[in-house]
Formats: structure tokens, sequence, C-alpha cells
């Protein structure tokens, strides 16, 4: 309720965004073409979800069976501490990664 002897309200509206340094910005790898002969890492990262993660290897290798597929849980990560120096080697020894995780 407005009282006849109210100033009128006056609302100014800030730009919320701060200045942003220029940065490089760095593109994804680009799409594989094929899966056909390549090493699919199916990564359960943090554990977790074990059925739904775990029938995705069996899935993929149905439908492109030319390709080499792993499923790996991780032994690190998230509450169980850092990554391990097997997880990591594991991690990057394949052209591809499908993750999951149990968050």
């Amino acid at each position: 309720m407005k009282m006849s002897n109210d100033k009128e309200s006056v609302f100014t509206v800030l730009n919320p965004v701060a200045h942003e340094p220029e940065r490089d910005i760095y593109a994804l790898n680009p799409r594989l073409d094929t899966l056909e002969g390549k090493k699919v890492l199916v990564l359960n990262l943090h554990g977790g979800n074990e059925e739904a993660i775990e029938s995705v290897a069996p899935d993929l290798q149905a439908v492109v069976p030319g390709c080499n597929i792993r499923y790996y849980r991780t032994e690190g990560g998230h509450g169980a501490g850092p990554l391990t120096e097997k997880d990591w080697s594991i991690m990057l020894d394949c052209d591809a990664a499908i993750i999951g995780h149990a968050f």
C-alpha cells in the first residue's frame, strides 16, 4: 500500500556479467568416423550403477563386433580418493570412452 507522502521508488538494473579476460579455447577431440577396429572403454567412474553401466559394453559389442570393448571401474575417484596410476593408464589407452558415474 502506497501512502501519499511516499516518494516513488527508483530501481537500477546492473549487468551481473563480470569482465572476463581473453583466453585460448581448445576444442574437443574430433569424433571418430567409426568404432570398427577401435578400443572403446566403458568407464564406471567412481563406482555404483554397475548394472546399467556394465550393460553398455555387451550391447555395443553386439552392434559393432569389430571394436574392442572393455568395461572398467576405477579404483579411485570421488570418495575413494584420487585416481590411481592404474586408472589413468587404462583410461589413456583407448580410442574412445563412454563414461558413467554414481552421482
